[in-house]
């Protein structure tokens, strides 16, 4: 299997999370479908075309990436209603997260080696500019490092990404690196989200979920208990999650 790994900066971004409403808590990292949306604007694709294009070649997406920092902000959007014969658009006021200084890694595998190369050439002169989370969000492209040999391996010492599945009740504390800090810290649970992961579009452009994915966010002071599917990029594990059947 091919490899692909694209690291990137961004002083702010936010990930909004699907089912909120006027207050949108931000997830901490983008999840499968902006990273497959960001590999869309570097190959010049719609949603809609990149995501056919993922599942033709069965295209696995994962992350690691931590911020310093967070914040709130408040967002004056126009509502705009689908019926053409409703009232003129509306306007409101919402509560957005943010996250600031944001440091992500960026993996993209497949068995198809055209598939990778056409995406390592593409972010090395990406078509549109990269954005995480808004279209405001701009990030900027640190490095693209190709991989001929990407390996499946089991493994559960892994932080700062998403894995797939519910696993707020397998997970210790690494108490080895917590009191190697030296400030008081909050602990927390791992981050469970039900994401979607497929759509279907219509003529209009217009998409609705048809498939969710539940995935957990493991922080650097989690563990898991058990071992699980990772993919090996040389020095670096990171769990996928594959488009396509």
């Amino acid at each position: 299997m091919k490899g692909l790994r694209i690291d990137l900066y961004a002083p702010f971004v936010s990930f909004r999370d699907p089912g909120a409403q006027l207050y949108h808590e931000t997830l901490p990292l983008p999840p499968p479908t902006t990273l497959l949306g960001m590999a869309g604007a570097a190959l010049g694709k719609t949603f809609e075309e990149v995501l056919a294009w993922a599942k033709s070649k069965e295209l696995h997406v994962g992350c690691i990436g931590f911020s310093n920092g967070r914040g709130k902000d408040l967002w004056n959007y126009i509502k705009i209603k689908a019926d053409k014969n409703a009232d003129e658009p509306t306007r409101a006021v919402l509560l957005r997260t943010f996250l600031s200084d944001l440091r992500l890694s960026a993996f993209y595998a497949s068995k198809n080696e055209e598939a990778i190369k056409e995406l390592y050439d593409a972010f090395n002169c990406p078509y549109y500019a990269i954005t995480l989370g808004t279209s405001d969000d701009l990030a900027r492209i640190i490095a693209v490092t190709c991989f001929e040999n990407v390996t499946i391996k089991k493994e559960c010492d892994i932080c700062n990404t998403w894995v797939c599945g519910d696993y707020s009740r397998m997970f210790k504390f690494n108490w080895e690196k917590i009191e190697s800090i030296p400030i008081p810290q909050t602990l927390r649970p791992p981050i469970v989200k039900r994401l979607p992961i497929d759509f279907d579009i219509d003529a209009e452009g217009v998409r609705k979920a048809s498939r969710f994915l539940t995935l957990t966010f493991l922080e650097d002071k989690q563990q898991l208990l058990n071992e699980i599917t990772t993919y090996s990029f040389y020095d670096t594990s990171v769990p996928m999650v594959k488009f396509g059947d």
